[in-house]
């Protein structure tokens, strides 16, 4: 599988291991392989975000691609390695054609999957609705929130995502909340930003990634 396609798509919320509502976020995973015990990181899993909880659930397509990972690491040797949906360099080799459309859909995923966990000098990424949302939250004020939102209707070609601010009362925001919440809440958008103007964005917003 060299793109995540529209029919492995990834919700923001299912159901952790241990039975409660799971989030999306991610995680460092070890795998066995011929050669010892290698390490995956960034593995999209879903937590109920307790501390003291030690479940996960793997999504299936993840667990698909963790095995054409661990296969490639066995190849090459390696311990440990990056999780992402790309092939690299064996883009395109032995895999189905997709059209422009389910092609651009997977990359706007598998950007906003990238974000998963992230953390600034001064906000963190709290919550990743894939090829959809990414929310942060201020570290300076708890209730202080920012959102990057896919905007598919841009007038302009390319990809664009609004930059959008807002106060939530409550300092543990959810998707669904955040849901019940936006039909009456105040969003300040900020601006309108191409997909390649996002990294540099905010890193000068919320500082270098920690």
């Amino acid at each position: 599988m060299s793109y995540l396609l529209k029919q492995d798509t990834l919700e923001p919320v299912q159901t952790c291991g241990c039975g409660d509502i799971g989030y999306l976020t991610a995680r460092t995973l070890p795998v066995d392989l011929a050669h010892g015990v290698g390490t995956i990181h960034h593995v999209p899993v879903y937590h109920c975000r307790e501390e003291s909880c030690a479940e996960y659930t793997i999504p299936y397509a993840v667990s698909r691609r963790l095995e054409e990972l661990a296969e490639q690491m066995e190849s090459s040797g390696l311990d440990e390695i990056e999780f992402s949906w790309k092939n690299g360099d064996n883009k395109n080799k032995g895999t189905p054609s997709i059209d422009g459309a389910t092609e651009q859909a997977a990359r706007i995923q598998a950007f906003t999957l990238k974000f998963l966990n992230r953390e600034y000098e001064d906000a963190r990424v709290i919550l990743v609705v894939p090829g959809e949302n990414m929310f942060l939250q201020s570290n300076i004020d708890p209730c202080e929130y920012y959102l990057l939102r896919y905007e598919p209707n841009a007038k302009e070609s390319g990809i664009w995502f609004s930059f959008s601010k807002f106060y939530y009362d409550e300092p543990n925001l959810t998707y669904e909340s955040f849901l019940n919440w936006s039909e009456d809440g105040y969003i300040k958008e900020l601006a309108v930003l191409a997909l390649e103007e996002i990294e540099e964005t905010l890193i000068d917003e919320f500082g270098e990634i920690v």
